[in-house]
């Protein structure tokens, strides 16, 4: 598998992430950022990506709606499907989404 890095992200809250600054260095760093790519994937909405306009899921739209967990769960199994990865579980527990994938564009 690829091993595919960008800038480290750290969380905040339980919403919102940061650049991670390393404290003996005093600059960014890289890691690996195959979860952080498929959290912004999901947490981004259609139209955010300028390069991809198609790509994004909104999961915050589906959760706690009407019907909402299944389509959820086929949106995060498009959008994951089309940006290289393959999600085999994806489930919604008290309205938190957890996915299972891999990677299937090295």
């Amino acid at each position: 598998m690829a091993n595919v890095k960008d800038i480290k992200l750290t969380p905040v809250s339980s919403e919102l992430d940061d650049l991670f600054i390393n404290p003996n260095t005093g600059d960014f760093e890289a890691s690996a950022s195959d979860t952080q790519h498929v959290k912004d994937i999901i947490n981004s909405f259609a139209g955010w990506w300028k390069e991809y306009p198609t790509l994004g899921v909104g999961a915050k739209r589906y959760l706690g709606s009407t019907g909402g967990t299944q389509r959820l769960k086929a949106r995060v199994q498009i959008a994951l499907k089309a940006d290289g990865y393959k999600a085999q579980k994806v489930t919604v527990i008290n309205k938190q989404l957890y996915v299972a994938g891999e990677r299937i564009i090295k």
